[in-house]
């Protein structure tokens, strides 16, 4: 492992010291509002086509898009190659923010060492304030340091006073909500942030699921407390790989509606969301070898329509590329498509 990682350092630094965006000071002023990056846990290509998961989410996010077109809004969206499959979503996080190919733990910790910067970093040196929101960290977290972010909220200090759902700390509903109290609420008119969001409800084991409330009614969590408590233990529904699938499959749509809901809630000031799951579930569960995950693009069309023209589809069922984008490639692609300037691609 030392020897990878060393190798890996190398070719890192390297990227470091010739990234072709490091000079230039016109990066992401195309946008100008939050921008928040949602990694949803688990979420991958089987809800869209393997028929007992996409029989659900595709109708989700269907009535998902009309609900958000009559808002509005506008939307793009594509697959990407995550860097890891059924675990290690950190992994997919980075391989994103930093624009390498990061798909273990050497080159994990090669990446942090590296210098490079993240898409947080860039986004800092252009006027945002950058934020993580990771309430499944519940532990010191001590590379967060290298990863460009002012602000890095992890599950203590996001208020919640609820019950736990077996591994998952809170209920993403609750996270989006402590999202706006401790980032979004309150702020100067002229504070833009760019935010990480991991959300965690659609994370194994999967039992129980929540249920969404109304947003008003959050308050500290504690109205999740009966459905923490509601149904079978996982030791019993491990039992039975059909009724895991079962409740994979409605922890995917609880997310899913959790995330338009709230998209839907700040419609009026949208803020550029960037829906991305981070990895497929484990192949027994996900009924799908693949490594691939989507990606969603909600906001103004003006914005929106700049990944279209990079070559996301409009709207929130992709259609297929070929070959599909490797998640590297987005940190490329977003300060292509939302910077003024010579860019990279424009000096080519």
């Amino acid at each position: 492992m030392v020897q990878t990682t060393l190798a890996e350092l190398r070719a890192f630094r390297l990227a470091a010291a010739n990234d072709p965006y490091g000079d230039i000071d016109t990066l992401l002023d195309h946008i100008d509002r939050d921008v928040i990056i949602l990694f949803v846990e688990s979420y991958g290509r089987t809800s869209f086509d393997t028929p007992f998961y996409a029989d659900l989410h595709r109708e989700t996010l269907n009535t998902a898009q009309d609900d958000l077109e009559a808002l509005g809004l506008s939307m793009a969206s594509n697959f990407l190659t995550s860097p890891t499959q059924g675990g290690q979503s950190w992994l997919a996080h980075a391989t994103f923010a930093n624009g390498l190919w990061i798909d273990s733990q050497a080159s994990y910790g090669a990446a942090l060492a590296s210098g490079r910067e993240t898409l947080f970093h860039i986004a800092a040196r252009s006027g945002f304030r950058t934020a993580a929101v990771m309430p499944q960290i519940t532990l010191d977290w001590p590379e967060s340091q290298f990863m460009g972010f002012d602000t890095v909220l992890a599950a203590s200090d996001l208020g919640y006073r609820g019950e736990r759902f077996n591994w998952v700390t809170m209920p993403d509903q609750f996270t989006l909500t402590a999202l706006d109290r401790r980032l979004r609420d309150g702020r100067s008119d002229d504070e833009r942030l760019f935010v990480q969001v991991a959300l965690g409800s659609s994370h194994a084991p999967w039992v129980p699921v929540p249920d969404l409330v109304d947003w008003d009614a959050v308050d500290d969590g504690r109205i999740f407390n009966a459905m923490a408590a509601s149904g079978d233990s996982p030791d019993v529904v491990w039992r039975d790989r059909d009724r895991v699938r079962a409740q994979y499959r409605l922890s995917i749509d609880y997310a899913l509606q959790t995330v338009f809901s709230y998209t839907a809630l700040h419609a009026d000031e949208s803020a550029l969301m960037i829906v991305v799951g981070d990895h497929q579930a484990a192949s027994f569960v996900a009924l799908d070898e693949r490594a691939d995950v989507p990606i969603h693009i909600i906001g103004p069309q003006h914005l929106v329509d700049r990944m279209i023209d990079v070559g996301f589809s409009p709207g929130l069922i992709p259609a297929p590329p070929e070959p599909v984008l490797s998640m590297d490639h987005m940190r490329h692609l977003l300060l292509e498509a939302f910077s003024s300037g010579q860019t990279v691609d424009e000096a080519r």
